[in-house]
């Protein structure tokens, strides 16, 4: 993750990340994002810790991104071991959506449904839970995901922080999801979904 365009992009998150803090700071819209302290380089992981030292923990009312336990530390990515019985060859999950999680419990549960990270390539993909149990009973089956970006920086740039949130929305929970609005209160008529008003304001997504 040196060359000039992986630096562009981790800038752009570095830049996005201060404006949309501080307009929750302004607007309260309620979402978190916090920052970590950075992570080191996995020399495996080009560009996975260097993204996550910028992102840290952002979450909404969809989605929950933070880092791994194991790219925390080069001791902790020494320790994983790639499951020879997964025949998606042990994808890290790099975020859930919380949609289906109640608001009460998401201190209790990490998420629902992983979005991953391709440990061979370094795709991020999203694939139905569903076709994953498929995948294990079927290993010489095809089965459908969905490539979502080539890399992790990328995927947080685009999907996360900028305009393909909506479609990230509409593939992972359904375009239900996406395009749900507020009917009553100060808000009624905007959508229901908080990290998506915060992109609005910010002029990042529509």
């Amino acid at each position: 993750m040196s060359s000039p365009d992986a630096t562009g992009v981790l800038a752009e998150i570095r830049d996005k990340l201060a404006l949309l803090t501080r307009l929750e700071a302004e607007h309260g819209f309620g979402v978190v994002i916090e920052d970590l302290a950075a992570l080191e380089p996995l020399p495996d992981l080009p560009g996975v810790a260097e993204a996550y030292s910028l992102l840290g923990r952002v979450e909404g009312d969809n989605f929950r991104f933070r880092p791994p336990e194991e790219i925390a530390s080069p001791a902790a990515w020494s320790a994983y071991t790639v499951d020879p019985d997964d025949p998606m060859g042990s994808p890290l999950p790099i975020g859930h959506e919380v949609w289906s999680i109640p608001k009460g419990l998401r201190g209790e549960i990490p998420g629902g449904a992983a979005i991953f990270l391709d440990i061979e390539d370094l795709e991020v993909y999203w694939m139905e839970p569903g076709a994953y149990m498929f995948q294990y009973e079927h290993p010489d089956d095809d089965v459908e995901y969905t490539v979502l970006a080539p890399d992790l920086a990328t995927f947080f740039n685009d999907w996360v922080l900028g305009p393909g949130y909506p479609d990230l929305v509409a593939t992972v929970l359904g375009p239900g999801v996406r395009d749900r609005r507020l009917r009553k209160g100060r808000h009624a008529g905007e959508y229901a979904d908080n990290w998506r008003r915060l992109l609005i304001t910010a002029g990042l997504s529509s």
